[in-house]
């Protein structure tokens, strides 16, 4: 288990997609395993049931969504991983989703990147899934772009985008921006199952946050700084002494 409490708070779900007794058309996401924020972070996580399944490569905006609302808030302590876990209906397809989210840095630290990774499991017990796998962030097309209101560069893979150039400030700690939102598409395969390596229908989306931190002098930097300074004094007090040699 990772630090920070597994809060599963206001897992709002719209609707259920069911594939018994029906023809199913392709893999979609039927429910929410988890939703785990760090520390005392509070959000919520919203799904509608996918409304064009078998949709992979499609160029606009997918209208199969997936929301987090006005939040989540990131508050104190809560500096970490948000992992969101879906449960998948086994099927013929690949249905693309697009996710949308808002992320409120109220955790004391500004933040100088955010990181968007799919794998399997969630806390300590992630695994990333491979790169180049059928779950990817709608690869290589990414159509639309994925997107970020204040991050300028994005590294994007198949399992991993990485947003960077820019600082996210927290509440309190002098000027904005204090949030950043992201838009974002991923591929919901078939055979999820097999992907995963305990071997169940569900895959995670796991996001964070990242800080360059505040140097601080190190043992061994203290110890030849002390070292220069009692060198100093004792080339001071031989120069004030030139007749005892």
């Amino acid at each position: 288990m990772r630090p920070g409490s597994r809060i599963c708070i206001g897992l709002c779900i719209v609707g259920l997609f069911c594939g018994a007794g029906r023809n199913a058309e392709a893999a979609v996401i039927t429910g929410i395993g988890q939703f785990i924020l760090p520390g005392a972070s509070t959000g919520s996580l919203s799904f509608s049931p996918a409304v064009a399944p078998n949709n992979d490569n499609a160029t606009a905006a997918s209208p199969n969504t997936i929301s987090t609302g006005l939040g989540p808030f990131l508050n104190a302590g809560g500096f970490g991983i948000l992992d969101y876990e879906f449960v998948v209906a086994e099927s013929g397809g690949t249905t693309e989703y697009a996710f949308t989210t808002n992320v409120i840095n109220n955790t004391g630290v500004a933040w100088n990147d955010f990181h968007f990774e799919l794998g399997f499991g969630t806390g300590d017990s992630f695994v990333a899934v491979a790169s180049g796998a059928a779950l990817d962030f709608d690869t290589p097309d990414r159509d639309p772009a994925p997107a970020s209101s204040v991050f300028p560069t994005l590294d994007a893979s198949s399992n991993r985008l990485d947003w960077s150039g820019a600082t996210v400030n927290y509440l309190g700690g002098g000027a904005g921006p204090f949030s950043s939102a992201f838009t974002l598409s991923f591929d919901v395969p078939d055979g999820i199952a097999a992907l995963n390596p305990q071997g169940l229908n569900r895959f995670t989306l796991r996001s964070y946050p990242t800080a360059t931190p505040v140097p601080e002098p190190t043992t061994s930097a203290l110890l030849v700084a002390g070292l220069a300074i009692l060198a100093s004094r004792r080339r001071a007090r031989n120069a004030r002494r030139p007749g005892d040699r």
